[in-house]
């Protein structure tokens, strides 16, 4: 009897450890639903230029996001969620590194390349068997700077100018990014991967699609959202076609807001005030039972790469800055207004001249360090209207205080590496400097930077922004009257300065152009673009010893200058100095580039026996640049020696088009003059 109760006793204490493994089993399998686990996709979504505001999951009852809302329903949203840097690069390199701008150097548009020794999130995972890929929309993120690394596949394609004439950055519409998304996913979505998506519809101009268009009559910037949203839904029926819902992380948050006025500022890059820098931020993770919650904690693009690792259950690098929000999603920790974001703006100081801006925001207050501190409490002035730092001196201090200490802790060398390296195509460096993404100045001041209150020139800012359109629709007279306004409030303002000289340059002011650039490199310092615009200058005058001295100043200062290189070639070749010139251009290996051969018609023009290859070179140049004005304008006098006058009248007048400048010299309008007379003769 004994027996059979000590055998009953074995098979009760076997049964109930049999369910202390199935709970424990079950416990397991619901926490690897919930917090991770190596199988889970990730698909992130940048939403370029989206203000919070400007979405109905976080209030706006004016604007139709049903995509967004929906992952907000089935997520979790992020109510204080912000920018670290009010700019397209420097932002998205935030949230794919989980870095500080000052910690990975990428400060600007245009002028800044990811270090290669920055660690981002798909060099993270594709060693753990992902598929990576990525579709962007802007050529301000082109693979030229450096944020492809660790992407099997990068896609870039189609990328075209939003309007003729204007400065605005060259795009891709969501519907053309989508079908190559979608395309994508049809081939890869078996394989376990993570996926980019860049939308950049939002971003000025404002120009939404119909019948978006039609529906934000009033509001087409929201019109921009709502159009962003509608693809966006492709993507996520797509997922839930495919079974793929409950396997994938779905980020959604945007690189920055925009001004809308605000402060002054129409769209964004100067003020990281709550317009441009706070931000959405949406995450939906598989089998969460934690859903449709809204957090009030303060979080930033940072907290990216460390909350996606976390659910993926992969340790987290040393250098990234931001903390996991997992425990915060899945309920284990409690929802309080707490945490700090960290803010920057580089823009004022490399672009006009004014002082740098730094930011910190905590659960109630943000602090502005500037040359006139500003303190808001945002609990009650979420617009920032109050500036109440001048009767809080003492907790404006402690915030400046904990503002240093973070700009201490972030720098790092890796920083120094974001400078080099930045290797742009012609069209590529023409789209990201007509949109005022260059700086153009060597030796800036920063202690007399430091002096000028960004805000103090708010009522600049319209002007400064009109300017790029103005430059680049050749409205020159016009640039000329700005550009002098705007000196007048502030003589040593960057843009300004560089403005009044391309106005001089395109009014065919040559000698004044000159002039002006030598005082404004005698206030900001020498730098390669300005001596390679005096060398312009001098070519312009036919001062050939001049324009030779401006530009082997310039490549002194930047040898990789290849307009320098190429001007420095052409005068070494229109000199009898033929061998010297070949030897310049292939010093860097220029040869096979646009440029390249460019000169290498030129230089078969002068050998015997070979001026037949020089029309294959040219049609080469213009294969490899076709937005290159000059080599369409030397093409055109090519054509004009073998007796081709209207295919050379054409070209000048794609050159034209190009650079208006053309328009306003003597000598190209000559040309065209005697061009349009020998076809109207009939020879």
């Amino acid at each position: 009897m004994s027996r059979i109760n000590d055998q009953n006793k074995d098979r009760q204490a076997r049964a109930r450890f049999s369910a202390v493994l199935l709970v424990i089993a079950l416990a397991a399998g619901f926490q690897a639903a919930c917090s991770g686990g190596s199988d889970y996709n990730v698909l992130l979504l940048t939403l370029d230029t989206t203000r919070a505001d400007h979405l109905r999951c976080y209030g706006n009852k004016n604007v139709e996001t049903p995509a967004l809302n929906q992952l907000a329903r089935e997520g979790v949203l992020f109510k204080r969620a912000y920018s670290q840097l009010p700019m397209t690069l420097p932002a998205h390199t935030s949230i794919l590194s989980g870095t500080y701008p000052l910690y990975n150097g990428v400060l600007d548009n245009g002028d800044y390349r990811v270090p290669d020794e920055l660690l981002t999130l798909p060099e993270i995972l594709k060693p753990k068997g992902y598929a990576t890929a990525a579709f962007i929309s802007a050529a301000v993120l082109k693979k030229n700077f450096n944020l492809n690394q660790g992407f099997d596949y990068w896609n870039e394609d189609d990328i075209q100018p939003q309007k003729e004439m204007t400065a605005l950055v060259a795009e891709r519409k969501a519907n053309a990014t989508t079908d190559a998304v979608l395309k994508w996913l049809e081939q890869n979505y078996k394989k376990r991967w993570f996926l980019w998506v860049h939308y950049y519809d939002p971003h000025m101009e404002y120009n939404p699609p119909e019948p978006f268009l039609h529906l934000y009559f009033f509001d087409a910037y929201s019109g921009e959202i709502a159009f962003m949203d509608s693809q966006i839904k492709r993507l996520l029926t797509f997922l839930d076609g495919k079974k793929l819902a409950n396997k994938t992380i779905v980020i959604a948050i945007a690189d920055h807001g925009e001004g809308m006025g605000e402060h002054g500022e129409t769209t964004h890059a100067v003020y990281i005030y709550e317009a441009t820098q706070h931000i959405p931020f949406i995450i939906r993770v598989p089998g969460l039972k934690n859903k449709n919650q809204a957090f009030s904690q303060v979080t930033s693009q940072v907290d990216v790469v460390p909350t996606v690792l976390d659910f993926l259950s992969i340790p987290v690098p040393s250098q990234v800055k931001g903390r996991s929000l997992k425990k915060l999603i899945l309920g284990q920790e409690k929802d309080s207004a707490q945490g700090e974001a960290f803010l920057e703006s580089h823009y004022p100081f490399f672009h006009y001249g004014w002082s740098e801006l730094y930011g910190l925001v905590t659960s109630r207050y943000k602090y502005i360090q500037a040359p006139k501190p500003e303190l808001y409490d945002l609990s009650n002035d979420f617009l920032e209207e109050k500036n109440i730092a001048a009767e809080n001196q003492k907790l404006a201090k402690e915030y400046d205080y904990k503002v240093e200490e973070l700009k201490k802790s972030s720098r790092s060398k890796i920083a120094l590496e974001a400078t080099k390296g930045v290797e742009l195509d012609e069209l590529t460096r023409k789209q990201i400097e007509n949109l005022g993404y260059t700086s153009k100045v060597a030796n800036l001041d920063p202690e007399r930077a430091k002096t000028k209150n960004p805000k103090d020139f708010a009522g600049l800012l319209n002007l400064l922004s009109s300017m790029n359109n103005d430059h680049v629709s050749g409205r020159y007279k016009v640039l000329l009257a700005k550009s002098g306004k705007v000196l007048e409030s502030d003589p040593e303002d960057i843009l300004a300065l560089r403005m009044k000289e391309d106005a001089l340059f395109g009014m065919g002011r040559y000698e004044e152009a000159a002039e002006w650039i030598k005082k404004v490199m005698a206030l900001t310092g020498e730098s390669a673009d300005y001596y390679n615009l005096l060398g312009t200058c001098y070519l312009k005058m036919e001062k050939l010893e001049l324009a030779r001295s401006a530009f082997e100043k310039s490549l002194e200062l930047d040898p990789k200058k290849k307009s320098s290189r190429y001007f420095l070639a052409r005068i070494l070749l229109q000199t009898g100095k033929g061998e010297e010139a070949l030897k310049l251009v292939d010093e860097t290996k220029m040869r096979e580039t646009g440029m390249g051969h460019l000169f290498m018609a030129a230089y078969y023009m002068t050998v015997p026996g070979r001026e037949g290859k020089a029309e294959a070179e040219f049609e080469l140049a213009i294969e490899q640049t076709p937005k290159s004005a000059v080599a369409k304008l030397e093409y055109a006098q090519y054509l004009v020696a073998i007796n081709r006058p209207r295919k050379a009248l054409e070209l000048i007048e794609e050159a034209e088009k190009t650079d208006p400048s053309f328009k306003s010299d003597a000598k190209i309008q000559e040309l065209k003059e005697d061009l349009k007379k020998a076809l109207a003769k009939g020879t």
